[in-house]
């Protein structure tokens, strides 16, 4: 008898409906884009529309390549021709893609569905297939990291270095660090953790000082006195004892907007939100010591290791680094998994295969 997995079952369902409320709604999604409503759901779409409209269209990519460093989104609307619904459906291909890989890291129909929600939840996901948009690519990228962590297939390691590329090449650097101080086999290089730390708070300094894009003139103008403190003792070689609090605070401030009031960045609000949920949860399991398994450690500690490369420059917001919901959620589901897995009444109660004639597995 042959068998297909249910999750995958329920994993098709969801995503031929995304699929047909996308049909449905191409030309108003295309108009919020013209419009700039799209602005609401994805941070920069319309930017991207409006710099490919003005700039790119009809130009070869060949002659543009470098445009993807800077705008993936543009790259791809110069190879579809300006066709936004083409980049929508590839998207979408690309979170199914993502998710299926997802899933053979997880054992029981439980553990997949939990992380099927909770992957739906993130705003940054599942808004990706809406949009022009980065975050999608980085969001998978760190999912697809996740299941080399966790499975070790280095074609998982290649694709998400590829589509941390495709976000923003500064992701590269945070993932290429994470597979040499958090490998998957090993002993954790802790003092090279530290030696990271400390290389980027002497070099940070001398880079935004030939490189003025990363100066805090240019990037902080208009904002509080603690991103502009922040900025100055980065400045002065202090990135280091200031990365936790950074990382923390950073968490922190669009939430805390959101209860004042503030609904200028309510979808970074959410974002923050779960992410915190989730570095809640990360922590709770280290506390308690069981992540018996060394892969949920090392998950979550990537969690808190990953944004280093990246935390130094003075841009305050919680999404360029929010990739690390997708480490702290895999730790989470394989913790779960291992508590339901320990009890073998749940094992019967937890099935993922069905029996269909003409289907494998």
């Amino acid at each position: 008898m042959k068998w297909v997995r249910l999750s995958s079952v329920v994993l098709v369902g969801v995503f031929t409906a995304l699929l047909v409320a996308l049909l449905l709604l191409s030309r108003e999604l295309l108009q919020a884009h013209i419009d700039e409503t799209i602005l609401r759901f994805a941070s920069d779409a319309s930017v991207y529309y409006d710099y490919y409209v003005e700039t790119y269209a009809g130009t070869n990519p060949l002659d543009n390549w470098t445009v993807f460093l800077r705008a993936s989104p543009v790259l791809l609307m110069m190879l579809t021709r300006g066709s936004l619904l083409a980049i929508q459906l590839f998207n979408l291909a690309l979170m199914l893609i993502t998710l299926r890989v997802a899933f053979d890291c997880f054992r029981t129909f439980h553990g997949r569905m939990l992380f099927l929600l909770f992957c739906l939840i993130f705003p940054y996901f599942s808004f990706g297939f809406m949009s022009l948009n980065k975050e999608v690519y980085a969001m998978c990228a760190a999912i697809f990291y996740g299941s080399y962590m966790i499975r070790g297939r280095f074609w998982h390691l290649a694709l998400a270095l590829l589509l941390a590329l495709s976000a923003r090449y500064y992701m590269v650097a945070s993932l290429m660090m994470l597979a040499v101080v958090i490998p998957r086999t090993g002993s954790v290089r802790y003092l090279w953790i530290l030696a990271a730390l400390i290389g980027i708070s002497l070099l940070a300094p001398l880079i935004k000082t030939f490189i003025p894009e990363y100066s805090y003139e240019n990037l902080l103008d208009g904002s509080g006195g603690t991103a502009i403190l922040m900025a100055k003792v980065i400045d002065n070689f202090g990135y280091a004892p200031l990365y936790m609090l950074k990382y923390l605070l950073l968490l922190l401030v669009r939430p805390y907007g959101l209860l004042i009031g503030s609904t200028e960045d309510a979808i970074g609000a959410v974002v923050s939100i779960a992410s915190l949920v989730m570095v809640t949860a990360g922590l709770y399991v280290l506390w308690l010591g069981r992540a018996k398994n060394p892969v949920i450690s090392r998950l979550i500690l990537a969690a808190f290791v990953a944004p280093i490369p990246m935390m130094w420059s003075e841009i305050m917001h919680w999404r360029y680094y929010s990739f690390v919901y997708f480490f702290l959620l895999n730790a989470v589901v394989l913790h779960l998994e291992s508590v339901w897995l320990a009890r073998p009444s749940r094992v019967a109660d937890n099935p993922d295969a069905l029996p269909v004639a003409g289907l494998s597995q």
